[in-house]
């Protein structure tokens, strides 16, 4: 049954809207589809006709250790595409039977409403339609309360919890707003967060609530952000292709990107001279690259609930890992645009990126994949992100 509740939402939210067939790269494509036990067997007993029931019967199959909420899975046919797919693009169970049948997943994706603990909602930057809506917008991303209605399960709740004298939220928008500065270049803004996180930590892990509530007011001076020495671009565009590398191997989603990225950097002598011509072509033809980046480092930080999420990692290790966000952004982006013109592939590019962050423990590995390679201290993260 459908709960109305009011959620804190960026403001674009209202004004999204699926592109259903249109899509270049389809939300279904590649992915196995979670269903929960209620989706399985609704699927299971539908009414429908004999093709969409030949289609559900082969394409559904019981996850190797089912949960309520993972019950079984609709895998991908031999192209990637999802079985359920109509040759239009749209889903047949959609086209067929309406919303209300498809899978929970499906129905609210690229969606993210959250209902434990403060009620919020925003989507995913792995669908295009997103990351175009949000790239049409100039102003910084502001959140503002919105009454909506979702049917939505029991939510799991949290396994690892974090001391936030009661401010999470608030705490969480503090660090998007260091993001939202652009009286400073992006690398500055990122290491500015990252000043922003010890000092909150070290407020919190005292349960310091006035501290607190000076660093939300802007009341507390912090120690400047960047190292006095000039950034190391040599070791950051080392570091940056060890990054890729280690992940390219692993997701199939950036594969395409990541190898056309390094084949053109290649490794030699040339290679940081190529990185500067790449670079500066991406400016060309991305203008307004620094606020694409703002707009997609909040709209993550926002949807993952940084730097709080539910897993057992510490502030600092929290802001190696955004850094890892914004590095293989950076990183696949500028490589990518090399020979493109087009502002469509550049969405194409950071959309699969953000298949991999959002919708896996990318967060987590990436921060450990830095400091293997290096990256452990704030003056090799500021050659990193200066790239």
């Amino acid at each position: 049954m459908k709960e109305t509740h009011d959620y804190l939402v960026p403001d674009y939210y209202p004004n999204f809207s699926c592109k259903m067939g249109r899509c270049r790269t389809a939300c279904c494509k590649d992915w196995p589809i979670s269903l929960s036990m209620r989706d399985y067997f609704q699927l299971l007993g539908v009414n429908c006709s004999n093709e969409l029931r030949r289609k559900l019967d082969c394409g559904m199959h019981l996850a190797k250790h089912p949960t309520q909420e993972e019950y079984a899975q609709i895998n991908p046919r031999y192209d990637g595409d999802c079985p359920m797919r109509l040759e239009d693009g749209r889903c047949g169970v959609h086209a067929e039977l309406g919303e209300e049948a498809l899978p929970y997943v499906c129905r609210l994706y690229p969606r993210a409403p959250r209902s434990e603990g403060d009620y919020e909602c925003s989507c995913a930057n792995s669908c295009e339609a997103v990351l175009e809506l949000m790239f049409r917008q100039h102003a910084p991303i502001a959140f503002h309360p919105l009454s909506i209605a979702f049917d939505l399960p029991k939510p799991a709740g949290r396994t690892v919890f974090f001391e936030t004298v009661g401010r999470e939220q608030e705490i969480r928008l503090f660090f998007i707003r260091k993001i939202q500065n652009r009286d400073l270049p992006m690398p500055e803004r990122i290491m500015d967060l990252g000043q922003a996180l010890l000092a909150m930590d070290a407020a919190l892990n005292a349960r310091d609530a006035a501290s607190v509530d000076r660093l939300l007011r802007g009341e507390q001076q912090m120690e400047s952000s960047c190292p006095n020495s000039a950034p190391c671009l040599e070791f950051g565009l080392q570091v940056a292709e060890g990054f890729l590398e280690l992940l390219d191997a692993r997701s199939d989603s950036i594969r395409r990107y990541g190898e056309a990225s390094l084949a053109y950097f290649g490794k030699d002598a040339h290679t940081l001279e190529k990185y500067r011509l790449a670079s500066a072509h991406f400016a060309a033809v991305l203008p307004n690259w620094q606020v694409y980046f703002e707009h997609m480092l909040v709209n993550h930080m926002f949807f993952s609930r940084f730097p709080f999420q539910d897993r057992p990692e510490s502030l600092q290790s929290e802001f190696i890992a955004i850094c890892g966000v914004y590095t293989l952004l950076r990183f696949l982006g500028v490589g990518w645009m090399v020979e493109k013109e087009c502002e469509t592939d550049f969405v194409d590019v950071a959309a699969a990126a953000f298949r991999l962050i959002d919708h896996t423990s990318f967060d987590r590995y990436a921060a450990h994949m830095l400091q293997d390679l290096g990256c452990d201290d704030p003056e090799r993260l500021y050659s990193l992100i200066c790239l």
